[in-house]
């Protein structure tokens, strides 16, 4: 109970990524940090599906899933793989809602809009807190409950904290209110679990991947990066494509707007790293690369 007499429900965001990941480690082993903080075992956990993760992801999620002393949900809200080869968006309209870089003939550069952690991530994790907090569709959120969402953001994140856009949820961040930053989260993990890989969660053909993440997957995923690499192709193929029907300029994965194959190969062959920043601080919502 809250100090306004309400119930609180208690939702843990979990992007299985290195902080999302090591909080809900540390909140199963009812860490005295965090316990101080005002976080206790949350009620559960959420996990949203895009339905294009990297296979490392799906199987270290089954491993944390086993080491929680509190449940963890899986959802989905459409396959973002199915979609985007169609061009559309989980409601079935016309649109391409991942952040691809353009380049057009006069040589002018863009980038599309992303809404792809809108669609896949926060709209069907509100939905199922929204049930398990006891609200019911298309009806009022009960007004006797409040719902928390902690987000695993680090301090070397803090640009990335943002209230929610719902008014019935309020977002708190854990990682920051005991100090920890994302170097934090794995020297704690190594210590803890000696040996053992954590990975970045994000989905396989996320533009804001950097190259040391691509490299990293072409070496220990090559089954996502050769369909990553094979995506990325498609994407130039043909103007039949149906996303270059509604796109201007010619899509590229890669923020050099170069093939990613090409770039990859380039990096290899002269052993110097072209380096790309890591753009996750960009997705403010908070719910991808953590």
């Amino acid at each position: 109970m809250t100090q306004n007499g309400n119930r609180t429900y208690r939702a843990l965001s979990l992007g299985a990524g290195v902080q999302s990941s090591v909080l809900a480690l540390l909140l199963s082993k009812e860490d005295e940090a965090l316990l101080e903080e005002g976080y206790p075992k949350p009620d559960c956990a959420i996990f949203a599906d895009t339905g294009w993760e990297p296979s490392y992801v799906y199987e270290h999620l089954d491993w944390l899933e086993s080491q929680l002393s509190f449940p963890l949900f899986r959802v989905q809200s459409g396959n973002i793989r199915e979609n985007v080869r169609r061009a559309v968006t989980v409601s079935g309209h016309s649109f391409v809602d991942i952040p691809f870089y353009t380049k057009n003939p006069d040589g002018t550069k863009g980038v599309l809009w992303r809404q792809c952690t809108n669609h896949y991530k926060i709209q069907p994790i509100h939905r199922r807190i929204r049930l398990l907090a006891g609200g019911i569709p298309k009806k009022p959120f009960p007004a006797d409950v409040d719902v928390e969402m902690w987000l695993g953001i680090s301090t070397d994140e803090i640009a990335r904290m943002k209230p929610s856009r719902e008014w019935w949820i309020k977002h708190r961040w854990p990682l920051i209110d005991i100090g920890f930053s994302r170097n934090d989260c794995l020297k704690w993990f190594n210590k803890e679990y000696p040996g053992r890989l954590l990975p970045r969660s994000a989905c396989v053909i996320c533009p804001y991947h950097s190259n040391q993440s691509w490299l990293d997957m072409k070496h220990n995923d090559p089954d996502s990066y050769a369909a990553a690499v094979e995506f990325d192709q498609w994407l130039r193929k043909s103007t039949r494509n149906p996303i270059r029907k509604i796109v201007e300029g010619i899509p590229y994965v890669h923020s050099s707007r170069r093939p990613l194959t090409s770039v990859i190969a380039t990096m290899e062959r002269s052993g110097v790293q072209e380096t790309t920043l890591d753009r996750f601080t960009e997705e403010c919502e908070g719910l991808c690369g953590v």
